[in-house]
């Protein structure tokens, strides 16, 4: 008897435990009030020359001639010129948003935003200019930028850009 009362505990401590993974979170005032930007309203946008900053969060890391190009995650980056290595000057911030990895050939600076493909100019740093956008070159990730688990994003609304916590 002490057995079986112990067998059917376990089996009702597992259901539940096992159940618990079916709770659904999207009722979860987090998800109805994530903030969106259209597609159209991100790529109108395009990129933005801005004065240097201070680096907060470094990400990849690279080096073209005598110029350093930081990456700030989902930001963008940052030029800074090295010609002379003791004494490094940033130079401005290229906003691009949804920025997460470069590459550089023959001056043009290649970067992703979101799910774009952004081609820059940077053979003359006093004027980065953005020649060329691909649009859709990468699938999109809703969560890359705003970490809503459980949320099921409505892609038709567009970017999510942020919501209340």
């Amino acid at each position: 008897m002490n057995f079986r009362i112990t067998k059917q505990l376990s089996v009702a401590l597992l259901a539940l435990l096992t159940l618990q993974g079916c709770i659904d979170y999207r009722d979860d005032p987090v998800c109805s009030e994530l903030n969106y930007m259209t597609f159209e309203e991100f790529r109108a946008k395009g990129v933005e020359i801005l004065e240097a900053r201070e680096i907060k969060e470094a990400g990849k890391i690279y080096i073209y001639k005598t110029t350093l190009l930081v990456i700030e995650k989902n930001q963008g980056v940052h030029v800074i010129d090295n010609s002379d290595r003791k004494n490094p000057k940033p130079k401005v911030f290229i906003k691009v948003d949804g920025n997460l990895d470069m590459a550089v050939k023959d001056g043009y600076l290649y970067l992703d935003s979101y799910m774009d493909l952004v081609v820059l100019n940077i053979n003359d740093l006093e004027s980065i200019k953005e020649i060329n956008r691909v649009n859709d070159s990468f699938n999109y990730d809703p969560y890359q930028n705003y970490q809503a688990n459980g949320c099921d994003f409505n892609m038709t609304n567009g970017l999510v850009v942020g919501g209340e916590r």
